[in-house]
């Protein structure tokens, strides 16, 4: 199941990052456009599940003992915590925009946007800068 981490993340990476995103341009620049916000909404709940799954497969990588012999604490612990704590930012923060949706107010939107943007960026970098440990 650990081998599944580097494909699961591939996909979602993009997905999380485009469903933040979206919100992003939806709550601060174009209230009037609702694509955005539908392409959050569906982003979001395709990747609600598959960011549980990568938690779970990235716990099942972090046991493979050549993963452990290679990787540095100061890049895993913060990935791996960084990661933990998107996958609950991202399922605390789907039911709130789907409630609300268009209601939401603009602040609270951007605000959920800019730290959903900027957890996903911190797991993507450390991950990369784990995956750069293996070549």
């Amino acid at each position: 199941m650990g081998k599944l981490h580097p494909l699961i993340n591939y996909f979602l990476v993009g997905l999380i990052f485009m469903t933040y995103f979206s919100y992003l341009v939806f709550y601060g620049f174009r209230r009037h456009v609702v694509f955005f916000l539908h392409h959050g909404l569906f982003n979001h709940a395709v990747s609600a599940p598959l960011v549980v799954l990568a938690v779970l497969t990235g716990f099942a990588q972090e046991s493979n003992p050549y993963i452990q012999q290679k990787t540095t604490f100061i890049f895993l612990f913060p990935h791996k915590w960084l990661g933990i704590l998107l996958m609950l930012y991202t399922l605390a923060s789907f039911p709130l925009v789907w409630v609300k949706q268009k209601d939401l107010n603009w602040k609270l939107g951007v605000l959920v946007a800019l730290i959903g943007l900027g957890l996903s960026l911190s797991v993507i970098i450390f991950g990369w800068l784990l995956r750069l440990m293996f070549f």
